[in-house]
């Protein structure tokens, strides 16, 4: 009787099995991927949107991944186009994870933006224009007075 594999590296080999494209996969990082680049990619973002909060920087890391896995579709279009027949099926599935990994990263990113503004205008004082504060003021002169 066979239970499958038993050590990390052909748990690790078994996991990827059924990959085909790569495109729904959970894992971020794919055979025939860097890394590094990644990490590249996500400190480029944490270094522009400089989060503040947990929350923050999870929007990020999905900005980031969102990114990665849009590059990845791209690739794989490139391919598509390069082969010797075109593979309608695989182009309408491409494009639709292209625009699922687009969508993904702008909601993230004006989901992170509003939650940044929304933390700035909370940590300065209340705006009062001072045409109001010197009505107040003369207000207070009159009844004073």
């Amino acid at each position: 009787m066979q239970t499958g594999p038993r050590t990390t590296q052909g748990k690790a080999a078994s996991s990827m099995n059924a990959m085909s494209h790569g495109l729904t996969s959970a894992k971020v990082i794919i055979p025939g991927e860097s890394l590094a680049e990644f990490h590249d990619l996500l400190f480029s973002l944490l270094e522009e949107h400089q989060p503040a909060t947990p929350t923050e920087a999870m929007l990020v890391n999905e900005m980031a991944q969102a990114r990665w896995r849009l590059d990845r579709v791209r690739r794989r279009q490139d391919q598509a186009f390069e082969s010797e027949t075109l593979d309608a099926k695989l182009l309408a599935i491409l494009l639709r994870y292209a625009i699922t990994f687009e969508r993904s990263f702008f909601k993230s990113l004006e989901t992170l933006q509003k939650l940044q503004r929304e933390r700035v205008a909370a940590s300065q004082p209340p705006f009062v224009s001072q045409k109001a504060d010197q009505e107040a003021f003369f207000c207070r002169k009159l009844s004073s007075g």
